[in-house]
């Protein structure tokens, strides 16, 4: 094998680099922690699975929702194979921890990566969800937002999920930042507390 040879494999391959690479940046010990042994490396190359692509095609608000909850049913059932009686994660372990991974993938992907062009990433943006962990959540009650939960376990509706993301999205387009900017209040962590 050449280094031509090697360039070409890496330049054909290249996306499912990204797709990796991003998988790997969310799977790290902060999110996966709770999770039985093993899940990690369950989750890793089912990520890299997710039509990604197809968001670029996508037109609205409510055509994104319909293709998160799709892959976040199909993840949920991921996590839940091997941790069934995980009480660290559960009941939330869906609209929880679930939706975080999920969440931080895409904006890993979308927001983080080359993977999307500029256009397409300004299109979607403003669609994504924040990942919520217990720094947003901490922050949203700081700034007199009480929330029906105190920990990502007990997020365990859909309803409870998207009140936040509606609440920071109602909020976020009357500044005309997307809501998943929201997810910067990460650079100030060390002030916050802990991130499970």
């Amino acid at each position: 094998m050449s280094l031509v040879t090697e360039f070409e494999r890496i330049k054909r391959d290249h996306q499912k680099a990204l797709r990796q690479r991003g998988a790997r940046v969310v799977l790290g010990a902060s999110v996966t922690r709770v999770f039985e042994k093993g899940t990690k490396a369950h989750l890793l190359p089912f990520l890299t699975e997710i039509f990604i692509d197809e968001i670029a095609a996508l037109k609205s608000q409510e055509e994104f929702r319909v293709w998160f909850e799709h892959w976040l049913d199909i993840l949920a059932l991921e996590i839940k194979k091997l941790n069934h009686n995980n009480n660290r994660i559960h009941p939330g372990y869906k609209w929880g921890h679930a939706t975080k991974i999920l969440t931080l993938y895409i904006r890993e992907i979308i927001l983080n990566s080359r993977y999307f062009t500029d256009a397409q990433v300004q299109a979607v943006a403003p669609w994504l969800y924040i990942p919520i962990d217990n720094i947003a959540r901490q922050h949203l009650v700081e700034l007199g937002y009480p929330l029906p939960f105190k920990s990502i376990k007990e997020i365990d509706t859909p309803e409870k999920f998207y009140g936040v993301q509606d609440l920071l999205g109602q909020v976020a387009a009357r500044v005309g930042v997307p809501r998943i900017w929201f997810d910067d209040i990460w650079g100030d962590r060390n002030n916050r507390g802990s991130d499970g």
